[in-house]
Protein backbone atom coordinates (compact mmCIF):
# COMPACT_ATOMS: atom_id res chain seq x y z
CA UNK A 1 0.00 0.00 0.00
CA UNK A 2 1.54 3.65 -0.64
CA UNK A 3 2.51 4.96 2.03
CA UNK A 4 0.77 8.21 1.59
CA UNK A 5 -2.26 6.38 1.43
CA UNK A 6 -1.31 4.86 4.91
CA UNK A 7 -0.30 7.99 6.53
CA UNK A 8 -3.88 8.99 5.67
CA UNK A 9 -5.59 6.24 7.24
CA UNK A 10 -2.90 6.11 10.20
CA UNK A 11 -4.75 10.09 10.96
CA UNK A 12 -7.93 9.09 11.02
CA UNK A 13 -7.16 6.35 13.66
CA UNK A 14 -7.85 6.97 17.38
CA UNK A 15 -4.59 7.15 19.41
CA UNK A 16 -3.95 3.88 21.29
CA UNK A 17 -4.86 1.90 17.85
CA UNK A 18 -2.12 3.96 16.52
CA UNK A 19 -0.01 2.82 19.19
CA UNK A 20 -1.07 -0.68 18.89
CA UNK A 21 -0.17 -0.83 14.93
CA UNK A 22 3.12 -0.06 15.88
CA UNK A 23 3.36 -3.83 16.29
CA UNK A 24 2.09 -5.13 13.37
CA UNK A 25 5.62 -4.94 10.73
CA UNK A 26 8.26 -3.01 10.92
CA UNK A 27 6.73 -0.52 7.96
CA UNK A 28 3.87 0.59 10.26
CA UNK A 29 6.26 1.24 12.84
CA UNK A 30 8.30 2.96 10.72
CA UNK A 31 5.71 5.06 9.58
CA UNK A 32 4.01 5.55 12.93
CA UNK A 33 7.35 5.95 14.58
CA UNK A 34 7.93 8.86 12.14
CA UNK A 35 4.56 10.42 12.19
CA UNK A 36 4.23 10.62 15.26
CA UNK A 37 7.46 12.74 16.03
CA UNK A 38 5.98 15.28 13.25
CA UNK A 39 4.32 18.28 15.03
CA UNK A 40 2.07 18.47 11.40
CA UNK A 41 0.95 14.95 11.62
CA UNK A 42 -0.24 15.22 15.36
CA UNK A 43 -1.93 18.54 14.66
CA UNK A 44 -4.21 17.26 11.88
CA UNK A 45 -4.56 14.10 14.16
CA UNK A 46 -5.64 16.24 16.72
CA UNK A 47 -7.93 17.58 14.97
CA UNK A 48 -9.78 14.65 13.18
CA UNK A 49 -10.29 13.58 16.86
CA UNK A 50 -12.11 16.50 18.04
CA UNK A 51 -14.03 16.65 15.25
CA UNK A 52 -15.30 13.03 15.38
CA UNK A 53 -18.83 13.17 16.76
CA UNK A 54 -18.36 9.55 17.89
CA UNK A 55 -16.25 10.84 20.36
CA UNK A 56 -13.74 7.76 19.88
CA UNK A 57 -10.84 9.46 22.45
CA UNK A 58 -12.43 11.16 25.14
CA UNK A 59 -12.00 9.78 28.52
CA UNK A 60 -12.85 10.54 32.03
CA UNK A 61 -9.55 10.17 34.74
CA UNK A 62 -9.99 9.66 38.26
CA UNK A 63 -7.67 10.19 40.85
CA UNK A 64 -7.54 7.77 43.47
CA UNK A 65 -6.92 5.37 42.13
CA UNK A 66 -5.85 6.56 38.88
CA UNK A 67 -7.81 4.92 36.33
CA UNK A 68 -9.29 6.38 32.81
CA UNK A 69 -12.87 5.39 31.68
CA UNK A 70 -13.68 6.17 27.33
CA UNK A 71 -16.60 7.66 27.09
CA UNK A 72 -17.73 4.69 24.46
CA UNK A 73 -17.61 2.10 27.34
CA UNK A 74 -20.81 3.63 29.24
CA UNK A 75 -22.52 2.89 25.39
CA UNK A 76 -24.22 0.08 24.50
CA UNK A 77 -23.63 -2.04 21.15
CA UNK A 78 -27.01 -0.64 19.81
CA UNK A 79 -25.59 3.05 21.12
CA UNK A 80 -22.18 3.06 19.40
CA UNK A 81 -24.21 1.18 16.20
CA UNK A 82 -25.93 4.67 15.89
CA UNK A 83 -30.03 2.65 17.67
CA UNK A 84 -32.22 5.28 18.60
CA UNK A 85 -32.65 3.04 21.65
CA UNK A 86 -29.85 4.19 23.91
CA UNK A 87 -29.69 1.64 26.77
CA UNK A 88 -26.22 1.77 28.75
CA UNK A 89 -23.95 -1.35 29.89
CA UNK A 90 -24.24 -3.03 32.75
CA UNK A 91 -22.12 -2.03 36.18
CA UNK A 92 -19.99 -5.04 35.55
CA UNK A 93 -19.38 -4.35 32.22
CA UNK A 94 -18.32 -0.76 33.09
CA UNK A 95 -16.55 -1.50 36.37
CA UNK A 96 -14.39 -4.32 33.60
CA UNK A 97 -13.56 -0.94 31.36
CA UNK A 98 -12.24 0.73 33.49
CA UNK A 99 -8.40 0.96 32.68
CA UNK A 100 -6.10 1.51 35.92
CA UNK A 101 -2.73 3.66 34.81
CA UNK A 102 0.76 4.13 36.55
CA UNK A 103 1.29 7.37 38.25
CA UNK A 104 3.83 9.83 36.14
CA UNK A 105 7.46 8.84 37.46
CA UNK A 106 7.60 12.77 37.78
CA UNK A 107 4.51 12.41 40.99
CA UNK A 108 6.57 11.85 44.04
CA UNK A 109 3.87 11.03 46.11
CA UNK A 110 1.16 8.68 46.77
CA UNK A 111 -1.85 11.32 45.90
CA UNK A 112 -1.68 14.02 43.23
CA UNK A 113 -4.12 17.25 42.89
CA UNK A 114 -5.46 18.22 39.56
CA UNK A 115 -5.20 21.59 38.20
CA UNK A 116 -6.50 20.97 34.05
CA UNK A 117 -6.66 19.35 30.72
CA UNK A 118 -5.68 19.85 27.56
CA UNK A 119 -5.86 18.55 24.29
CA UNK A 120 -4.63 15.43 25.91
CA UNK A 121 -2.09 16.58 28.28
CA UNK A 122 -2.92 16.67 31.94
CA UNK A 123 -1.43 19.23 34.38
CA UNK A 124 -1.16 17.66 38.34
CA UNK A 125 1.05 18.26 41.07
CA UNK A 126 1.97 16.15 43.71
CA UNK A 127 2.08 16.81 47.44
CA UNK A 128 5.42 18.30 47.10
CA UNK A 129 4.06 20.95 44.16
CA UNK A 130 5.77 19.19 41.96
CA UNK A 131 4.06 20.03 38.49
CA UNK A 132 3.70 17.71 35.46
CA UNK A 133 2.50 17.73 32.87
CA UNK A 134 1.64 14.35 31.50
CA UNK A 135 -0.33 12.38 28.75
CA UNK A 136 -1.41 9.18 30.17
CA UNK A 137 -2.56 7.87 26.92
CA UNK A 138 1.25 7.37 26.06
CA UNK A 139 2.72 7.52 29.49
CA UNK A 140 4.83 10.58 28.89
CA UNK A 141 5.56 13.47 31.00
CA UNK A 142 7.44 16.36 31.52
CA UNK A 143 8.50 17.82 35.20
CA UNK A 144 7.59 21.64 35.61
CA UNK A 145 10.64 23.79 36.35
CA UNK A 146 10.46 25.53 40.09
CA UNK A 147 12.13 28.64 39.02
CA UNK A 148 9.89 30.64 41.12
CA UNK A 149 9.67 31.32 44.63
CA UNK A 150 6.74 28.77 45.08
CA UNK A 151 7.50 27.50 48.53
CA UNK A 152 7.63 31.22 49.76
CA UNK A 153 3.84 31.70 48.10
CA UNK A 154 2.95 28.24 49.66
CA UNK A 155 4.08 29.74 53.20
CA UNK A 156 1.41 32.53 53.04
CA UNK A 157 -0.83 30.68 51.12
CA UNK A 158 -0.76 27.11 51.57
CA UNK A 159 -3.51 25.97 48.86
CA UNK A 160 -4.33 28.34 45.75
CA UNK A 161 -8.22 29.40 45.18
CA UNK A 162 -8.60 27.89 41.65
CA UNK A 163 -5.89 27.08 38.84
CA UNK A 164 -6.30 26.28 35.09
CA UNK A 165 -4.52 24.58 31.79
CA UNK A 166 -4.54 25.52 28.40
CA UNK A 167 -2.79 26.66 25.36
CA UNK A 168 -0.08 29.34 24.96
CA UNK A 169 -1.39 31.75 22.23
CA UNK A 170 1.70 33.98 22.14
CA UNK A 171 4.29 32.62 19.07
CA UNK A 172 6.17 30.77 21.74
CA UNK A 173 3.71 28.22 22.09
CA UNK A 174 3.29 25.76 24.67
CA UNK A 175 1.08 25.15 27.60
CA UNK A 176 -0.29 28.36 30.14
CA UNK A 177 -0.94 27.28 33.95
CA UNK A 178 -2.89 29.71 36.41
CA UNK A 179 -2.56 29.49 39.64
CA UNK A 180 -5.05 31.99 41.55
CA UNK A 181 -4.10 32.59 44.92
CA UNK A 182 -5.80 35.11 47.85
CA UNK A 183 -4.92 38.29 46.37
CA UNK A 184 -2.59 37.47 43.18
CA UNK A 185 -2.71 35.47 40.13
CA UNK A 186 0.37 33.64 38.49
CA UNK A 187 1.06 32.75 35.60
CA UNK A 188 3.73 29.95 33.58
CA UNK A 189 4.17 30.16 30.06
CA UNK A 190 6.60 29.75 27.56
CA UNK A 191 9.66 32.24 27.65
CA UNK A 192 10.24 32.55 23.93
CA UNK A 193 13.80 33.99 24.44
CA UNK A 194 14.99 31.22 27.19
CA UNK A 195 12.77 28.54 25.55
CA UNK A 196 11.32 27.07 28.81
CA UNK A 197 8.34 27.79 31.37
CA UNK A 198 8.83 30.58 33.14
CA UNK A 199 6.22 32.09 36.27
CA UNK A 200 5.87 35.35 36.76
CA UNK A 201 2.73 37.44 38.62
CA UNK A 202 0.86 38.97 36.10
CA UNK A 203 -2.25 40.35 38.14
CA UNK A 204 -3.19 41.83 41.87
CA UNK A 205 -6.48 40.65 42.25
CA UNK A 206 -9.25 40.53 44.89
CA UNK A 207 -9.94 37.57 46.90
CA UNK A 208 -12.88 35.26 45.63
CA UNK A 209 -14.74 32.75 47.26
CA UNK A 210 -13.90 29.98 44.13
CA UNK A 211 -16.27 27.01 44.39
CA UNK A 212 -14.80 24.85 42.40
CA UNK A 213 -10.93 25.37 41.51
CA UNK A 214 -10.67 23.71 38.53
CA UNK A 215 -10.96 26.30 35.96
CA UNK A 216 -13.00 25.11 32.85
CA UNK A 217 -11.75 26.14 28.97
CA UNK A 218 -14.23 27.70 26.77
CA UNK A 219 -13.11 29.54 23.45
CA UNK A 220 -9.94 30.53 24.47
CA UNK A 221 -11.12 31.53 28.71
CA UNK A 222 -10.84 29.71 31.56
CA UNK A 223 -13.79 29.93 33.96
CA UNK A 224 -14.46 29.22 37.77
CA UNK A 225 -17.51 29.50 39.38
CA UNK A 226 -17.76 31.78 42.94
CA UNK A 227 -20.23 33.43 44.83
CA UNK A 228 -22.67 35.04 42.03
CA UNK A 229 -20.39 35.81 39.75
CA UNK A 230 -17.84 33.80 37.07
CA UNK A 231 -14.54 34.53 36.97
CA UNK A 232 -12.99 34.43 34.33
CA UNK A 233 -9.40 34.62 32.42
CA UNK A 234 -8.68 35.38 28.71
CA UNK A 235 -5.17 33.48 28.23
CA UNK A 236 -4.45 35.77 24.76
CA UNK A 237 -4.89 38.56 27.04
CA UNK A 238 -3.95 37.67 30.54
CA UNK A 239 -6.44 39.25 32.00
CA UNK A 240 -8.65 38.13 34.73
CA UNK A 241 -12.73 39.50 34.97
CA UNK A 242 -15.53 38.28 36.24
CA UNK A 243 -19.50 38.71 35.25
CA UNK A 244 -22.92 37.62 36.78
CA UNK A 245 -24.30 34.29 37.37
CA UNK A 246 -28.02 33.53 36.31
CA UNK A 247 -29.56 35.31 38.91
CA UNK A 248 -32.75 32.97 39.64
CA UNK A 249 -34.12 30.02 38.69
CA UNK A 250 -36.86 28.90 35.68
CA UNK A 251 -39.33 29.03 37.91
CA UNK A 252 -38.55 33.05 39.13
CA UNK A 253 -36.86 31.99 42.74
CA UNK A 254 -33.99 34.05 43.22
CA UNK A 255 -30.61 33.12 44.23
CA UNK A 256 -28.71 33.20 47.36
CA UNK A 257 -25.60 35.25 46.86
CA UNK A 258 -23.37 31.81 48.30
CA UNK A 259 -25.56 29.63 46.23
CA UNK A 260 -23.21 26.78 45.31
CA UNK A 261 -23.00 26.28 41.16
CA UNK A 262 -20.49 24.56 39.08
CA UNK A 263 -19.39 25.52 35.48
CA UNK A 264 -18.73 23.49 32.03
CA UNK A 265 -18.89 23.40 28.57
CA UNK A 266 -21.55 22.28 26.46
CA UNK A 267 -20.80 22.63 22.18
CA UNK A 268 -17.84 25.17 23.49
CA UNK A 269 -20.65 27.61 24.95
CA UNK A 270 -19.92 27.94 28.88
CA UNK A 271 -23.10 26.80 30.60
CA UNK A 272 -23.97 26.70 35.10
CA UNK A 273 -25.03 23.76 37.30
CA UNK A 274 -26.85 24.52 40.11
CA UNK A 275 -29.90 23.10 42.18
CA UNK A 276 -33.08 24.73 42.40
CA UNK A 277 -35.85 23.29 44.51
CA UNK A 278 -36.63 19.59 43.21
CA UNK A 279 -34.23 19.51 40.68
CA UNK A 280 -30.93 21.00 38.97
CA UNK A 281 -31.57 23.18 36.45
CA UNK A 282 -28.51 23.39 33.63
CA UNK A 283 -28.21 27.24 31.91
CA UNK A 284 -25.63 28.38 29.11
CA UNK A 285 -24.34 31.33 28.30
CA UNK A 286 -24.78 33.11 24.91
CA UNK A 287 -22.64 36.08 24.61
CA UNK A 288 -22.31 38.08 21.26
CA UNK A 289 -19.04 40.22 22.52
CA UNK A 290 -21.65 42.99 23.69
CA UNK A 291 -23.93 41.45 26.37
CA UNK A 292 -23.89 38.50 27.89
CA UNK A 293 -27.32 36.59 28.37
CA UNK A 294 -28.24 33.20 30.36
CA UNK A 295 -30.31 30.79 29.09
CA UNK A 296 -31.81 27.90 30.21
CA UNK A 297 -31.09 24.91 29.13
CA UNK A 298 -31.78 21.37 30.53
CA UNK A 299 -32.89 20.01 33.75
CA UNK A 300 -31.61 17.36 35.26
CA UNK A 301 -34.18 15.38 37.88
CA UNK A 302 -34.61 12.81 40.01
CA UNK A 303 -31.53 13.41 42.41
CA UNK A 304 -31.98 16.95 44.14
CA UNK A 305 -33.25 14.83 47.40
CA UNK A 306 -30.32 12.92 48.07
CA UNK A 307 -27.76 15.21 46.08
CA UNK A 308 -26.20 19.06 46.39
CA UNK A 309 -22.89 19.32 44.13
CA UNK A 310 -22.68 17.95 40.38
CA UNK A 311 -19.32 18.91 38.59
CA UNK A 312 -20.01 18.34 34.72
CA UNK A 313 -17.20 16.46 33.45
CA UNK A 314 -18.41 15.46 29.70
CA UNK A 315 -21.05 14.73 27.44
CA UNK A 316 -21.94 11.53 25.52
CA UNK A 317 -22.58 11.16 21.78
CA UNK A 318 -26.53 10.17 22.96
CA UNK A 319 -26.67 13.30 25.07
CA UNK A 320 -25.94 11.48 28.38
CA UNK A 321 -24.25 14.18 30.86
CA UNK A 322 -21.09 12.56 32.67
CA UNK A 323 -21.28 14.39 36.65
CA UNK A 324 -19.09 13.41 39.72
CA UNK A 325 -21.69 13.44 42.31
CA UNK A 326 -20.85 15.45 45.81
CA UNK A 327 -17.29 14.01 45.64
CA UNK A 328 -18.76 11.20 46.17
CA UNK A 329 -18.92 9.08 42.91
CA UNK A 330 -18.78 9.24 38.91
CA UNK A 331 -22.18 8.93 37.14
CA UNK A 332 -24.19 8.95 34.12
CA UNK A 333 -27.56 10.69 33.59
CA UNK A 334 -29.56 10.16 30.68
CA UNK A 335 -32.24 13.41 30.02
CA UNK A 336 -34.13 10.97 27.70
CA UNK A 337 -34.95 8.73 30.49
CA UNK A 338 -34.17 10.71 33.65
CA UNK A 339 -32.22 7.94 35.16
CA UNK A 340 -28.71 7.90 36.66
CA UNK A 341 -25.70 5.56 36.47
CA UNK A 342 -23.10 4.97 38.71
CA UNK A 343 -19.75 4.57 36.49
CA UNK A 344 -17.26 4.35 39.92
CA UNK A 345 -17.13 4.93 44.02
CA UNK A 346 -14.55 7.80 44.46
CA UNK A 347 -12.98 6.77 47.78
CA UNK A 348 -13.05 9.13 50.86
CA UNK A 349 -14.49 12.44 49.34
CA UNK A 350 -12.86 15.39 49.85
CA UNK A 351 -13.09 19.33 48.84
CA UNK A 352 -11.08 19.29 45.50
CA UNK A 353 -12.08 17.60 42.20
CA UNK A 354 -10.93 14.09 41.64
CA UNK A 355 -12.05 13.28 38.30
CA UNK A 356 -11.40 15.35 34.64
CA UNK A 357 -12.05 14.63 31.34
CA UNK A 358 -9.61 14.71 28.73
CA UNK A 359 -8.97 13.90 24.82
CA UNK A 360 -6.75 10.52 24.00
CA UNK A 361 -4.00 12.19 21.79
CA UNK A 362 -0.33 12.01 20.35
CA UNK A 363 0.55 15.32 22.36
CA UNK A 364 4.17 15.69 23.78
CA UNK A 365 4.15 17.32 27.40
CA UNK A 366 7.87 19.06 26.06
CA UNK A 367 6.50 20.42 23.30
Amino acid sequence: MDQYVLENMFSWLPTRSLLRFQSVCKTWNSIISDRISSSDFRDVHLDRILKNPDKLSHSILITSPTAALGYNACLSSKDIAGFRYNACLSNKDVEKAWKYLPKPAGVHSNSFRLIGSYNGLICLHDEHFNIVLWNPCMGLYETVEKNFPLDEVCKTSKHYSFCGFGPNSSAAGGYVIVLGYHSYLILNAMDNKLGRYMWKNIQNIRSYNVFESIGVLVNGNLHWPASGLVVSYNLNEQKLREFRAPTKSKSGQFWEQEKEFRVGNFREKLFVIFKADSKFEIWILEDNGVRKIWKWLFNIEGLVVFHDILVPLGFLKNGDIIIEVDRRFIAQYSFAYKIMKVLKQLPGGGTNTSAISFVETLAIPSN
